[in-house]
């Protein structure tokens, strides 16, 4: 059987990918990749591998670029509230940024008595 190359297995993953994103399960995919590329369950299996670590770097990626364009945005908006001199809405801003970016603190006040439970029985 002849092997694939670079090009054709990033077609082939890309067509995984697109299969998952739209809901397709192992099976389809097995289905599909067995019929269309006459390759067995294992190799589709790897497949579906590279698919999947691919759409995870996509996500970790876009997690970041879609955290700095948050704070951007923010950053933007409180600017030009503070010029039209619309204070309530530059307040708001800010409590949004900060709230984001984790700088809001948190106190937890207690009283009473703290008991220990176990659940290891005696």
């Amino acid at each position: 059987m002849r092997r694939v190359t670079n090009a054709g297995l990033e077609k082939r993953v890309g067509e995984i990918i697109s299969m998952i994103i739209n809901g397709a399960d192992r099976g389809d995919i097995v289905r599909y990749s067995s019929k269309n590329w006459g390759i067995g369950e294992r190799q589709i299996d790897k497949y579906i591998v590279k698919a999947k670590l691919r759409i995870q770097r996509e996500i970790t990626k876009n997690i970041e670029f879609d955290y700095a364009k948050a704070i951007i945005r923010y950053e933007t908006l409180y600017k030009k509230a503070i010029e039209v001199e619309d204070y309530r809405l530059a307040l708001s801003i800010n409590k949004e940024l900060s709230s984001i970016q984790g700088l809001q603190k948190l106190e937890i006040k207690h009283s009473g008595n703290i008991e220990f439970i176990s659940n290891i029985p005696d």
